[in-house]
Order: C-alpha cells, then sequence, then structure tokens
C-alpha cells in the first residue's frame, strides 16, 4: 500500500494511525472538518516520522465536499489504495428520553451519512482500478448497546456494521477488500468532547483486562486490515475492546 485516506485524522485513532502509517512512508490524506490546527499537527508528525500528507478539509456529510476531498487526494495520489473511514462522533452523554432531535441529526449526518459518502466515493474509484481496501470505524457498543449514555451513538454504529458486511459481499468481486474496527474503552479525548471525560474510568470494572485501551493499539489492527497480511480477510468487524 503507497497512499491512504483516513477521515477524520487530526485527532484520536484517526491520528494514530496516520503516523503508523508514516512510519511505511505511505501518503497520507489527512482529512479534517474544523480543527485545522490539530490536522497540522498530525502532519507535521506524519512527515516527522517519514511520511507525507495532504491536508483536505472536508464535512463528511456534504455529498459535494466528500466528492472533491477524493478528486483532490487523487490528483495528488494517482490511486487510490487505501480508505479509513474513521471520521465520527459520539454525541453528547444522554438517555434516550432527554436527547435534542437537533443533536441526534447532527449524529446521524456524520456516523451514518458521511461514512456512507465516503464508502461510496471510495468504492467508486476503487471499482474502476479493481482493487482497494477499506476499513470503516465501528464501535462495539453496536453489540452492547449504549444503555444509559449511547443509545443515539451505538445505533449509528449498527449501521456501520451493517455498510462493512454489505460491502464486502458486493465488492470482492473487483478486488476490494472491507473490514471494520470495534474498538471498546479507548483512551482518546472523544469522552470529555461527549461531555464525560471520567466516563472510562467509570466504566472500567466491565473490561476484563482490566485497562483501558490506547488509540496506538486500535491503530495497528487497522494497520494489519489494510495490509497484505490480512489479504483473505474481507467482511469481518475486528474488536479491540480488552474483551469487553
Amino acid at each position: 500500500m503507497k497512499n491512504l485516506l483516513i477521515t477524520g485524522a487530526s485527532q484520536g485513532i484517526g491520528k494514530a494511525t496516520a503516523i503508523e502509517a508514516a512510519k511505511e512512508g505511505m501518503l497520507i490524506g489527512v482529512n479534517y472538518n474544523q480543527n485545522e490546527m490539530a490536522a497540522d499537527k498530525t502532519i507535521n508528525e506524519i512527515k516527522n516520522q517519514g511520511g507525507e500528507a495532504i491536508k483536505i478539509k472536508c464535512d463528511v456529510g456534504n455529498y459535494k465536499s466528500v466528492e472533491n476531498m477524493f478528486k483532490i487526494f487523487l490528483d495528488a495520489a494517482g490511486s487510490l489504495d487505501g480508505v479509513f473511514n474513521n471520521a465520527g462522533s459520539t454525541g453528547p452523554v444522554s438517555k434516550i428520553q432527554d436527547l435534542k432531535s437537533d443533536e441526534f441529526e447532527a449524529l446521524v449526518k456524520t456516523n451514518i451519512i458521511g461514512a456512507y459518502f465516503v464508502a461510496q466515493n471510495a468504492a467508486k474509484i476503487m471499482i474502476k482500478q479493481k482493487r482497494g481496501n477499506i476499513v470503516n470505524m465501528s464501535s462495539i457498543a453496536a453489540e452492547i448497546g449504549g444503555a444509559g449514555e449511547l443509545i443515539h451513538y451505538a445505533m449509528t454504529k449498527g449501521a456501520m456494521h451493517s455498510l462493512t458486511y454489505g460491502m464486502a459481499k458486493e465488492l470482492g468481486e473487483y478486488g476490494i477488500r472491507v473490514n471494520g474496527v470495534a474498538p471498546g474503552l479507548i483512551d482518546t479525548e472523544i469522552h470529555a468532547k461527549a461531555g464525560d471525560a471520567s466516563r472510562v474510568q467509570k466504566l472500567l470494572p466491565s473490561v476484563p483486562l482490566s485497562r483501558i485501551g490506547s488509540a496506538e493499539e486500535v491503530a495497528d489492527v487497522v494497520m494489519w486490515l489494510l495490509s497484505s497480511k490480512s489479504s483473505y480477510v474481507c467482511g469481518t468487524i475486528v474488536k479491540v475492546s480488552g474483551g469487553r
């Protein structure tokens, strides 16, 4: 793999994956939506690790913006070897009866509509190439439901499970592999953004390995799924959850 487009690459697991890809000398498309300063920091770290980077601003919930992102990347890279369909958020911690309608709509726009737009545009390019590799960001929330705090988020990640299974079956004939990664409790800033920075500590007793995972541990799995070492893995959701 020579080039990789990562959505939501400015922070968290997306950033960690970009840095791991840089160690292999890849050209990495660093997508961000609002935090350009964070994207610049990611790009600096990529370059320090020997990789190359293209900074691309894109709101994944806007189809034209996504289409333009892929055009920018393809014009620079010449081909699209891999996509980490990672951009997303949890939305606020809330019980189902308390979540505001606009908060839910914003979450769906990014986590479902945006992920679909990214997957769709990646598929269009990779079908023409007759090769490619896509990893979708899901979560174990899709299976455990997120009751009491993040049902809305869990619901969107259930959609990512379905997207992964369906795409893998539909695109395999073109030499395109599609898989997903489903993290559990991971030490990133996403919990604070949801409004509960102490969430991981409170839920730690539910993790059989008795520790919180790191973004780098998830990135290692993503990179494996993108590599030739997983060449016969397709349509699989890999849990990175410490047994939770």
